[in-house]
């Protein structure tokens, strides 16, 4: 086998222009396969990431009821108790973060609108998705004080600024009214523009007081130390809580409807980057059927002077498959710093397509991900489908008949 590898390289080389052309196949087809694939997860995962961050967090403890009916009513009991379930699995567990989330009508002296009020504790909350490094103006909320922070968007739609008070009228905790003023210390930008346009933070102690909620939150955010134990962690937390009362959802559960748009709209993707499979796969096909048109009176001589076929089918094999390798990995090391760098310079949307994805509540950008399976799965499958081409030589080798080829 060595001798046939050898011969097989040193082929690959006697006519360079024929190889780079094989090469060259194998490395676009790589590029383009990875580069729709990246692009495609990228808007995912920051659709994702997005909700995660700003909204779900990867684990949530709620009230049994209430991912069935969201109401305020249906505020679980923060006690020690729950507390100290939770301290057992202290070594999966990163951090939590507590909310206390409900509607409320934000009022000044010439506007209103309905709006979405997040009671948060400042430190965890700050440490789940760093709101003080997203401040337009103002200052961080912190414990106890009486004080709201606004989204940026929300802030323009009212027309407050900082130190401007803001009234809220609501319905708290089994039906008690919750209205209050409340001086703006801060203004936030939020990535997620629905977010943006409506929501107002409070420190966790107020939003309870406002709500008349002693002691009660609507969510518990648990964060893993490692996310993907997300699933397990999930269980073992749904066996020890009191499932009277509280429930353990992953995120996956509380993006479900997300998630299922998702799976509909890859279903159309996947068609196209077949489609683009068949295309590389009819191109590279091109080029081998060129070469083994150039190469006929060649295998003739070689079988006329005593190589056997099935000799001269690995050799042929072996071309095909060190032609593919050297342009799967040409490909990879290429579109790396590509993806890298739109990973981190997502490209911008505009126009219509920019303002039908607000609408949706999603950043206008496009993303490119660096997810290894993406690098993995293309590359399989572009090698698989240069093997399966490469057997082709095989046949031929196997079918060809000598003397027609000298006459």
């Amino acid at each position: 086998m060595k001798t046939f590898a050898t011969l097989a390289w040193r082929n690959i080389w006697r006519n360079k222009r024929r190889s780079f052309i094989n090469i060259a196949s194998v490395l676009f087809a790589v590029l383009l396969a990875i580069v729709a694939d990246s692009f495609e997860r990228g808007s995912y995962e920051l659709m994702i990431d997005n909700m995660v961050k700003f909204s779900t967090g990867y684990i949530q403890v709620q009230d049994v009821l209430y991912d069935e009916e969201p109401s305020i009513d249906n505020a679980m009991l923060y006690d020690e108790a729950l507390q100290e379930k939770l301290a057992r699995f202290d070594s999966d567990i990163d951090y939590t973060v507590p909310r206390i989330q409900n509607f409320a009508l934000a009022a000044t002296e010439n506007r209103t609108r309905g709006t979405f009020i997040m009671g948060i504790d400042p430190e965890s909350e700050e440490r789940f998705n760093k709101l003080s490094e997203n401040l337009k103006a103002g200052e961080y909320l912190t414990d106890d004080e009486q004080s709201v922070m606004l989204a940026a968007g929300l802030s323009d739609i009212l027309g407050l600024g900082i130190g401007d008070t803001l009234i809220l009228i609501g319905q708290g905790f089994q039906g008690v009214s919750a209205a209050g003023m409340f001086p703006v210390k801060g203004i936030v930008k939020l990535a997620v523009p629905e977010m943006n346009n409506n929501t107002v933070y409070m420190p966790l102690a107020t939003a309870q007081w406002f709500y008349g909620a002693d002691d009660r939150i609507t969510s518990l955010i648990v964060m893993p130390v490692k996310p993907s134990r997300t699933s397990r962690i999930t269980d073992a937390l749904n066996q020890h809580l009191d499932r009277e009362w509280y429930i353990a959802r992953d995120w996956q559960h509380m993006l479900r409807d997300l998630l299922k748009m998702m799976q509909m709209d890859m279903a159309g993707s996947r068609m196209i980057i077949y489609i683009l499979y068949v295309v590389i796969g009819f191109g590279l096909f091109g080029t081998v059927l060129t070469m083994m048109l150039e190469r006929l009176k060649e295998f003739a001589m070689l079988i006329s002077i005593g190589m056997k076929r099935y000799q001269l089918a690995i050799v042929c094999f072996f071309e095909t498959l060190f032609m593919s390798f050297v342009g799967v990995i040409i490909g990879t090391i290429l579109t790396w710093p590509i993806l890298l760098y739109y990973n981190m310079n997502p490209i911008p949307l505009k126009g219509e397509m920019a303002d039908m994805i607000l609408e949706y509540g999603f950043e206008a950008v496009v993303p490119a991900s660096v997810t290894p399976d993406i690098f993995i799965n293309q590359i399989i499958t572009v090698f698989l489908l240069c093997l399966l081409i490469g057997l082709f030589p095989v046949y031929k080798v196997f079918r060809l008949k000598v003397v027609e080829v000298v006459k």
